[in-house]
């Protein structure tokens, strides 16, 4: 899976929300989990590789701000080992914040996050995906970061 130079991808366009997510051919759109709040799609590339797309109210915050209150309260659910940096995401400035999801009873990490942030207006963009092969799936989680692109 290291190799994505050649994959086909395909759009999936999120109408009613300006955006369009890139995924390699063979994913599927899955619809929201209203219980996740403001969900707008999720989306599967079979076991173990699933993404998520959030829109939020930004409130005149920033990527960043947006990121450190999605931290807030990911840190209130047990998720620990945060480390952010600037990335671009929907081909502006924006930040990903990457996290442990769980670890096992020893403490050992065996599933991380990154959620990537971007603002448009007064909406934030948050897409989010993890993996418990983290070295392997990283390479496709940034190209599909890179593919995501908001519309007018």
């Amino acid at each position: 899976m290291s190799d994505l130079s050649n994959a086909t991808w395909q759009a999936i366009p999120i109408v009613p929300y300006g955006a369009v997510l890139h995924v390699p051919a063979g994913w599927e759109a899955l619809p929201p989990v209203p219980a996740n709040g403001p969900e707008i799609l999720r989306a599967t590339g079979g076991p173990g590789r699933n993404l998520i797309v959030f829109k939020v109210p930004t409130r005149g915050m920033t990527a960043a701000q947006v990121a450190d209150t999605a931290q807030e309260k990911l840190e209130a659910h047990g998720y620990d080992g945060f480390t952010r940096t600037e990335a671009r995401f929907a081909g502006q400035p924006g930040v990903a914040l990457d996290f442990v999801t769980r670890r096992d009873s020893k403490g050992t990490v065996i599933y991380q996050t990154r959620e990537y942030f971007a603002v448009r207006g007064n909406a934030a963009f948050v897409l989010g995906m993890g993996s418990a092969t983290w070295e392997e799936h990283l390479p496709l989680i940034e190209q599909i970061a890179d593919r995501f692109e908001l519309t007018d």
